[in-house]
């Protein structure tokens, strides 16, 4: 029996160390997974998975002159890599050798770095707005706005940073500078489009419509800047609002990125709305169900 049980202990170790083992990797991809979503890495590695795919069934198939080309090109599969994912690989290297990734990954609380970035954003746009500074802040959700569109920058989220680009003698004023989670991941950037919604007032000119026009294709939050009124909006969804004030302003960014619930958004927002105009696609599109004004 004694043999037996060695035996059954060797295995019980073994399994052990194996789930560990299998549990540590599992948790490495996850963590990469999240670090690439909604980047360009993670485009190319759905491309990665539908390649390797291709390579297997036209193995299983005996589609020999397609699997003959398909494994010929897996020998440039490493420098391709590197290629392509060099940018994403050095801000992965970057997060992982930060103490909030740890901290997040071991269940400590990882909504703290996000809150001390909507501070520094609600900080840096009511001093730009007292000093008339015009500003046009573009925070990523689900969507990527912006992919080498404009400067990358990859720097943490602050007052100062914010100021310093939109300053008017900064050659990176001009344009939109992207937020995506607590970093700034690019300035000067020029949308394609903007806003040719009729209903957007006169007083509203380009750097308003581009805020808007961005909101109108992705689930991003645009912060405008009036270099003219000093006037603080937000537009979301292709909506904006105008005049918002900084509690307000923090409330909002804290419901939209930390996860609140939407109806909790619009109760906190309408307290503060001075004005808010919706594209007439929107507004039509209700005339037929009841609503409650306001």
């Amino acid at each position: 029996m004694s043999d037996w049980t060695r035996f059954a202990e060797h295995l019980w170790a073994r399994g052990l160390w194996i789930a560990i083992d299998t549990l540590l990797v599992a948790f490495l991809i996850y963590r990469l997974l999240l670090l690439a979503k909604g980047t360009r890495a993670y485009q190319v590695l759905i491309g990665l998975l539908v390649f390797s795919l291709a390579l297997y069934i036209s193995d299983a198939l005996r589609l020999e002159t397609v699997h003959w080309l398909l494994d010929r090109a897996t020998a440039l599969g490493p420098v391709a890599l590197v290629i392509l994912f060099f940018p994403e690989l050095r801000r992965m290297l970057e997060t992982i050798g930060r103490v909030e990734f740890w901290r997040a990954s071991l269940g400590g609380s990882s909504e703290e770095p996000m809150r001390r970035a909507i501070k520094e954003v609600v900080t840096a746009v009511y001093q730009m707005a007292r000093e008339r500074i015009g500003a046009l802040i573009v925070w990523e959700r689900q969507d990527t706005v912006a992919e080498g569109l404009g400067i990358a920058l990859q720097a943490e989220v602050s007052a100062p940073l914010l100021r310093a680009i939109f300053y008017p003698g900064s050659p990176l004023h001009d344009g939109a500078v992207i937020l995506r989670g607590d970093q700034i991941v690019e300035a000067a950037v020029y949308f394609p489009e903007i806003s040719q919604n009729p209903a957007i007032p006169p007083t509203m000119h380009t750097r308003h419509r581009a805020g808007i026009g961005i909101s109108e294709t992705s689930d991003c939050i645009a912060i405008i800047v009036s270099e003219e009124t000093g006037t603080v909006t937000v537009a979301i969804d292709g909506a904006w609002t105008i005049g918002i004030d900084a509690e307000h302003l923090e409330r909002l960014l804290s419901d939209l990125l930390l996860g609140e619930t939407r109806a909790r958004w619009i109760e906190r927002v309408g307290a503060a709305v001075t004005t808010v105009r919706r594209p007439r696609r929107e507004r039509s599109a209700r005339e037929t169900a009841p609503t409650r004004e306001n």
